[in-house]
């Protein structure tokens, strides 16, 4: 299975560097995003590693705005327009880590072989606070003085009605696997139409929610499937997975996930060391 990984990244080059070269294989190739607050150089070892390219249109992505939805559809665009062909393309940051083999991670795009895989809740039935993401507007996407102040004014005076007529909307997790077709079908439906993306920019978060919502609501329905390749502990009512630490590593390694995340090798250097010789381990047999 060809697989492209698309890695949204603003955080320790070396960190990325040590998963891609633990993910190595010659049917992976891995896409970097990195933050345009950054200097790309900072990448440049890198981009010196087998299969490695660097998205050249760079977004300086902010926290819950839509800025990191267009990281993500540019580098969408390149991989789209590198000719090369892929079987899956698989969102991911520089705080992930592979937790299976570069053999398990084939086998397991190969058992789900034209399916989509996002996580997601109905926000009618099952995420019901998701909403106030969609009908309320949202100014995140911006920067200047008295920006939260306007966006009450806003919320005041005017009621948001301008959702898109009969869509149903659907979120979880920002990360997804999903094949070219799907990434062309979001971005003609969204990054190429001016009033859809307009909405999703005044919209809070809609990297949770914008890929579940246009693929549910698409002729892609039926193949998507309730999961993604992340494993992650969200404690509730804090806005971030945990960052793992060495008491978390047989949970860890118990998963049936390829990557797991948040990781911080600064901070937790011997949990990734923990990880590659349960890897190396599993190699030799």
């Amino acid at each position: 299975m060809r697989v492209a990984h698309l890695i949204i990244t603003y955080t320790n080059p070396a960190q990325t560097a040590r998963m891609i070269k633990r993910m190595q294989h010659p049917d992976f190739d891995f896409y970097i995003h990195v933050d345009a607050k950054f200097p790309i150089e900072s990448h440049a070892e890198v981009a010196k590693i087998p299969n490695v390219y660097l998205i050249q249109n760079r977004v300086d992505v902010q926290w819950a705005a839509f800025s990191t939805i267009q990281a993500e559809f540019n580098g969408l665009q390149e991989i789209l327009d590198s000719a090369r062909t892929y079987d899956f393309i698989s969102l991911m940051s520089g705080q992930d880590y592979p937790i299976k083999t570069a053999d398990e991670m084939q086998d397991f795009f190969e058992a789900r072989k034209g399916k989509l895989l996002l996580k997601y809740r109905d926000f009618a039935n099952e995420w019901q606070e998701g909403m106030i993401r969609v009908n309320r507007y949202h100014l995140t996407d911006y920067k200047f003085r008295g920006r939260h102040f306007l966006e009450r004014i806003i919320n005041n005076i005017v009621k948001r009605t301008n959702q898109p007529k009969g869509m149903k909307f659907y979120g979880s997790s920002m990360f997804w696997a999903i094949s070219p077709e799907a990434a062309e079908y979001v971005l003609e439906t969204v990054d190429r139409n001016r009033k859809m993306k307009r909405f999703f920019k005044h919209s809070w978060a809609p990297d949770e929610f914008l890929f579940q919502t246009i693929l549910l609501n698409s002729p892609f329905a039926s193949s998507v499937i309730n999961e993604n390749c992340h494993y992650y502990k969200h404690p509730p009512h804090t806005p971030s997975p945990k960052t793992f630490l060495l008491e978390d590593i047989d949970d860890i390694l118990a998963s049936d996930r390829l990557y797991a995340r948040k990781f911080d090798m600064n901070k937790e250097p011997l949990i990734l060391d923990k990880i590659d010789e349960y890897l190396e381990n599993k190699t030799k047999r």
